[in-house]
């Protein structure tokens, strides 16, 4: 019986796995800025959230079997309301997949591949990619419309929503000359400061992904 062709393909020696297409698209736009022409290429692959990584892992291992000169997999990861425990649920789906994971969110294991796990916005703090967008463009006077656009919402008792980060960025990116709905397709458009201190830290876990 001729054997199954893996679901994911790999094709660069360097992998970042994202949660779905619009992270894809706002961290291909990051790796993009961050690695000029003589870095190693990045190759960014969905990988699903949280109820889906651990399965899709496995299918992403097989695979890599494929794929021997395979050197790094950087994982970036949504913290949500708990860093703690989404850098542990990465941590042990990473362990049972058979790889060896670092032992603290933005480093890297010593292994081959190397394994880094990342958990937005910083390691610690509750919070999505959509809080490292807002804070990267916290200083631009529009931010500050949107701020009182919220600040009269809450007033009203009219913001229904638990997620301000999300709900900024929308605003935001309704702002915008050509007006999209996600973070991703506003990366795509420039609409995100990368070089903001904002994104620092991630910057510096593309570089680190690159140079294994």
């Amino acid at each position: 019986m001729p054997s199954r062709e893996p679901k994911i393909k790999i094709f660069e020696n360097r992998i970042l796995l994202v949660e779905g297409k619009d992270e894809a698209n706002l961290f291909g736009k990051l790796i993009e800025i961050c690695l000029n022409d003589n870095k190693p290429a990045i190759q960014v692959i969905e990988i699903g959230g949280k109820y889906t990584f651990r399965r899709n892992l496995e299918t992403l291992k097989t695979g890599a079997l494929t794929r021997p000169s395979l050197r790094s997999i950087g994982i970036v990861r949504d913290a949500d309301t708990s860093a703690t425990a989404s850098f542990q649920s990465v941590h042990n789906s990473v362990q049972q997949a058979g790889y060896r994971p670092p032992s603290a969110h933005a480093e890297f294991s010593d292994a081959s591949p190397s394994i880094g796990i990342f958990i937005v916005p910083d390691g610690s703090e509750p919070g999505a990619i959509e809080t490292v967008c807002r804070r990267s463009v916290q200083d631009e006077e529009s931010a500050e419309c949107v701020e009182a656009y919220m600040d009269c919402l809450t007033a009203h008792n009219a913001l229904k929503s638990n997620v301000p980060d999300k709900t900024f960025t929308h605003a935001y990116l309704a702002a915008t000359s050509d007006p999209v709905a996600r973070v991703g397709e506003g990366a795509l458009q420039d609409v995100w400061n990368f070089q903001s201190p904002a994104f620092a830290n991630l910057r510096e876990f593309v570089h680190n992904l690159a140079s294994r």
